[in-house]
């Protein structure tokens, strides 16, 4: 229907999301470098979770949603560091100046996901067009045609969507969220059993560490599942 996002089938959206074991939230900012390296990994646990992940992404926006404060040349160094640890290499040709902000891609993610595309296109086509194209993503116009393409909408509708109170409103509650976990590095992954175990990594980006940690969480919730059916609980 015209206006209105449609969904695409995502790794991890096989099976039956009622039997899911693990809800996963990633609190993340769309020009977030670190985040940009979390994709891969997190999408391959997706991909071999399946219907056992219950999965959500939320925004949290870096430097409470103003400029950055540091232009191009640190910003480099920064990709640099990161490409020695990943290597992974970005371009850093979407900054400008010291006053770039990551507010408009994150606004713009946001404002398709309240449009309906809550799965991962928009957000990721943004960060692509940042960090590997080089679009000047600090735009708000430049943020606008990106999400607009990736969501199949109209600008005029991803405009309206970032204008709307009520977006800024959940970015801000979201954000909130990832503050009172008491970590300061997206991304930031919080895991959750239905056994009621918890887990949050925070800034860890490699495959095996993500993996192995929600393994864990999901071996203790079948193991639990498979004593209590062959020993009753006792009466208290």
């Amino acid at each position: 229907m015209p206006g209105v996002c449609q969904a695409l089938r995502e790794p991890g959206s096989k099976g039956n999301p009622a039997m899911a074991k693990l809800k996963l939230i990633y609190y993340m900012d769309v020009l977030s470098s670190w985040c940009f390296a979390a994709e891969e990994p997190l999408a391959r646990l997706r991909e071999r979770l399946g219907g056992r992940l219950d999965y959500d992404w939320r925004i949290a926006y870096l430097f409470g949603g103003g400029p950055m404060g540091y232009g191009r040349q640190l910003s480099d160094w920064y990709y640099g560091r990161l490409k020695t640890i990943t290597g992974i290499t970005l371009n850093g040709s979407w900054r400008e100046a010291a006053d770039d902000t990551t507010w408009y891609a994150d606004l713009a993610a946001q404002a398709a996901r309240e449009l309906g595309c809550t799965d991962d296109r928009v957000r990721l086509a943004l960060t692509r067009a940042a960090m590997v194209d080089g679009n000047h993503l600090g735009k708000r116009d430049v943020a606008i045609a990106v999400a607009a393409q990736a969501a199949g909408l109209s600008a005029k509708e991803i405009e309206h969507a970032m204008d709307d109170p009520a977006t800024t409103e959940h970015m801000r509650q979201t954000t909130e969220e990832f503050a009172k976990l008491g970590v300061a590095m997206q991304p930031a992954f919080v895991l959750r059993s239905d056994i009621a175990d918890m887990a949050v990594l925070s800034g860890l980006v490699r495959y095996e560490t993500l993996s192995s940690c929600a393994d864990e969480m999901l071996d203790a919730s079948s193991k639990y599942a498979e004593y209590g059916g062959a020993h009753p609980e006792p009466a208290a």
